[in-house]
């Protein structure tokens, strides 16, 4: 965290917004020349937040009944690229429930970000966000993609334990006007005891996809291409049973991004800037700056940025967060903070009480950025008369409800197993860096044909990551496993993050030094940062884990479908 103390507390203004945004109608691109301002009037707050749809499967399977495969409406793996082959070799325990069937459109749409201007985008289902999928342990599913767009994409399901097929491998590509199908076990890694049975320590909660594809995945994003993936398992819905976590309409996922606009409403994104894109409307589940009613108890909210570039200090104007969730994990225990740092990519889980709140609470962000280097300051200041930047006001409305949540801080939540120093086996060092004009891991551009670290399938790494510096922010996102953040500048780090992460934020000159398992899938994968404009760029690095390290390597080119 930054140190800031204390809530704000002022109402913040409303009134007509032109591009109301960290900077308004600023930011500058990476020659530091100044962006084009979006160029559109608007009235914040006059329009509820949305709520995407929840997709629903085309089919539901039972696996008890093998007569039933004959009657499907697809065969998985009938289609250009196939499936991931553990579809066809899975353990007998990996499907105690049934095997669910989506499909799924990549497609042009067209979306108000601001009321009454049509927005052209790329669209899961042609939508934006796409639509939120919620699967259960060891209930599989297969989605079938198709695309129906102009552009190369691949899907990324950003902290997911999956195979390496379906976990959206920068050119494992859905080509246009082809499909492929993904083979999603929905499962969490195996303790590490030998026994066999699952870790549920690893499972995850809130998840989000978003596309994948080499040198592409900024444009797409921007333009569209995310939404969440909600897991669950028996603890987690004994929690909601229990009416210990809320559920139902009390449990929303809301995606904090920023977008700039041309006087014709299409979205401004220059191909040229690689340091990262900045918008300068503020926009919550795809619309700018909305309201959300609320009634008088606890509301679990998913907190994501899905920004290319932009940091988020998130305050409320009243009340703090109880935060029970980190990335795509939940936390052992709630914790109370009043502030929240997330970096694109990252999610937080936090309980907010409007029991005694006032009408109108508004979620603010007190961080100031004006490029893709990075956060520079905050708005907040001892009187508490700036604020911030609101992205969103919530109505809160009626009388106290009864029989609410009962999650405080310091309530038990997920059981955390701790990687002990002596359980590594190999430790591997990783230097993100800037040079002519462009990004580097180690000195090296990223090479899909390369593998840059072998580790071996069932042994437990530590891996020391580096920030070059130059004043650059690195958020690295490490695909299939957690890792677990142990050293951060060589102090313990944050209570939120001692546990269970998939991006680590690298400031300028940080390091992180994290632990991680690797467990039941070979590769290739990826870790990158996820300053998308820094990975399209080449900053990202293949990991390929194995299960025997003495045989010869398998060429990466090898492992394509």
């Amino acid at each position: 965290m930054l140190g800031l103390a204390g809530a704000a507390s002022a109402r913040p203004q409303g009134g007509n917004c032109r591009g109301s945004g960290t900077t308004p109608g600023g930011g500058f691109d990476g020659n530091g020349a100044s962006l084009p301002s979006s160029p559109f009037t608007y009235v914040p707050f006059t329009r509820e937040m949305p709520k995407p749809p929840v997709k629903a499967p085309c089919a539901i399977i039972d696996p008890t009944n093998p007569t039933q495969s004959n009657n499907l409406p697809w065969q998985p793996g009938n289609c250009h690229h196939g499936v991931a082959p553990e579809y066809f070799n899975q353990p007998s325990d990996w499907q105690a429930g049934p095997l669910k069937l989506y499909e799924m459109d990549q497609k042009d749409g067209v979306h108000e970000i601001i009321p009454g201007v049509q927005t052209p985008i790329r669209g899961y289902d042609g939508i934006y966000p796409g639509p939120t999928f919620r699967s259960r342990m060891c209930e599989p599913m297969v989605l079938r993609v198709k695309n129906s767009l102009n552009t190369q994409t691949s899907v990324h399901l950003h902290g997911a334990h999956n195979p390496a097929h379906c976990d959206g491998y920068p050119n494992f590509y859905v080509s246009p006007g082809q499909q492929r199908d993904y083979y999603y076990p929905n499962i969490c890694p195996r303790k590490p005891d030998g026994s066999g049975q699952w870790d549920t320590t690893e499972s995850p909660s809130t998840m989000w996809y978003h596309d994948h594809g080499m040198d592409l995945t900024a444009e797409n994003v921007v333009m569209g291409m995310a939404g969440f993936h909600i897991f669950t398992d028996a603890l987690e819905e004994q929690l909601v049973a229990d009416n210990v976590l809320p559920g139902g309409d009390q449990d929303l996922p809301i995606v904090l991004q920023d977008r700039r606009l041309r006087s014709d409403g299409t979205i401004f994104f220059d191909a040229l800037d690689h340091n990262g894109y900045l918008g300068d409307i503020m926009v919550v589940n795809g619309a700018a700056q909305p309201f959300l009613r609320v009634q008088r108890r606890k509301y679990r909210f998913r907190f994501l940025d899905g920004a290319n570039a932009r940091f988020f200090l998130l305050r409320l104007t009243w009340g703090n967060f109880t935060q029970i969730g980190n990335d795509s994990w939940l936390l052992p225990q709630a914790i109370e903070t009043n502030e929240l740092l997330l970096s694109p990519a990252k999610r937080t889980d936090v309980i907010v009480d409007f029991t005694n709140a006032p009408n109108e609470v508004y979620l603010v962000n007190i961080l100031k950025q004006d490029s893709g280097r990075g956060p520079g300051g905050t708005t907040a200041n001892p009187q508490r008369l700036n604020p911030g930047v609101p992205m969103m006001k919530f109505i809160v409305e009626g009388p106290v409800v009864g029989n609410d949540a009962t999650v405080v801080p310091g309530t038990p939540l997920r059981p955390h197993h701790s990687i002990a120093p002596s359980e590594i086996t190999t430790t591997r060092e990783f230097l993100f860096h800037r040079s002519n004009g462009a990004w580097m891991i180690n000195g090296k551009f990223f090479d899909e044909f390369r593998a840059d670290a072998t580790p071996t399938v069932g042994s437990a790494e530590r891996w020391i990551l580096k920030n070059g510096g130059g004043g650059w922010w690195h958020p690295v996102h490490i695909h299939l496993e957690s890792h677990q953040i142990v050293k951060l500048n060589g102090q313990t780090p944050a209570p939120s993050l001692r546990y269970k992460s998939d991006v680590a934020i690298l400031g300028p000159n940080d390091t992180a030094e994290v632990h991680m398992r690797f467990r039941t899938f070979t590769g290739p994968f990826v870790f990158h940062c996820h300053n998308l404009e820094h990975e399209d760029m080449r900053m990202m690095f293949v990991f390929d884990p194995r299960t025997n390290p003495t045989q010869a390597p398998q060429p990466i080119q090898s492992y394509y479908p």
